[in-house]
């Protein structure tokens, strides 16, 4: 079994572009114009080039084209399709670039997750996206396995929009643990007494679209797999008991101060947790002390160190 040779994720990344790309990625600006390799530059300048390939795709009445036959039309439009994912492939690699550290890596990529990543972003022509998947190999780069082959097909079906309401429910949410994928908090039950339960059960509930996040886009995350379908309920805690949530560079913790206390939650799933990773969104101040003083009637908060 042969030895594998660290690398920097910087090198993977060029070792990568070259198996795949046949050329290497530039990683300074090109100073010799006979250089075969792709610069940021490049890819800028072959972007109006791409626009161009863009506006011949379909058939408009202003354009003067000539005809031309069934089978030379449908040759010019597979050559488009072609060229245009060559250059998102290339666009990503190159982005890429700008996430990966220097740090040494010691494990190979796997071969086949890499085929599958390159198959799904030659399709993706956003730029927001792009950025978002060349985040995904530098990370892969950094550490193989972080991301699975479901997370990649779920991230393939989103839409830009689908991103920024992940990034808005990534600023709302914690963990317990640093093993569980994170929590969005939102609303408490209170069991009381007989004559209570009779009334009915004390809630408290904060409205999250008042911080961005509204409820289709609940849904949407849902079907998209990233969140759990169902509202979640946490055990029944007691007086006493000692809560500790951990949102992003902000930990907060509490303690209860009264019994039959039931807290609800959306959860995210693995592939979800996956995602977020790479996002690293601070946490809303204001989200923060709605929910304080949501829960401020059955949990006393304690100033952390």
């Amino acid at each position: 079994m042969s030895k594998i040779q660290p690398m920097s994720g910087q090198q993977r990344l060029r070792q990568l572009a070259k198996r795949q790309l046949g050329q290497e990625l530039a990683s300074r600006p090109r100073q010799d114009p006979h250089d075969n390799t792709i610069s940021i530059q490049q890819v800028r300048q072959a972007s109006a080039v791409h626009q161009q390939l863009s506006s011949r795709a379909g058939i408009g009445a202003d354009l003067d084209v000539p005809e031309d036959t069934l089978s030379t039309r449908a040759e010019r439009r597979r050559q488009m399709t072609v060229e245009r994912q060559q250059y998102n492939l290339e666009k990503v690699m190159v982005l890429a670039q700008e996430y990966c550290t220097d740090q040494a890596v010691s494990q190979e990529l796997d071969p086949d997750w890499f085929y599958h990543f390159c198959e799904l972003v030659q399709n993706i022509s956003a730029l927001s996206m792009q950025k978002l998947w060349a985040r995904i190999l530098a990370a892969e780069i950094s550490m193989p396995g972080s991301f699975s082959y479901k997370t990649l097909n779920i991230l393939r079906q989103m839409h830009h929009k689908d991103a920024q309401a992940l990034q808005l429910a990534s600023s709302l949410s914690c963990r317990i643990s640093a093993q569980e994928p994170s929590h969005i908090y939102f609303s408490y039950l209170q069991q009381g007494s007989f004559w209570q339960w009779i009334r009915g059960r004390h809630r408290g509930v904060l409205n999250l679209s008042q911080f961005g996040l509204t409820y289709p886009q609940i849904l949407s995350l849902t079907d998209l797999g990233l969140l759990h379908p169902a509202e979640i309920e946490s055990g029944v805690m007691n007086k006493g008991q000692t809560l500790q949530w951990i949102f992003p560079q902000t930990p907060l913790q509490g303690r209860l101060k009264a019994n039959g206390i039931v807290l609800q939650y959306y959860k995210f799933t693995n592939n979800g947790a996956e995602l977020m990773s790479l996002l690293n969104s601070p946490v809303q101040p204001l989200f923060l002390q709605a929910l304080q003083t949501l829960f401020s009637s059955v949990i006393e908060f304690q100033p952390t160190a």
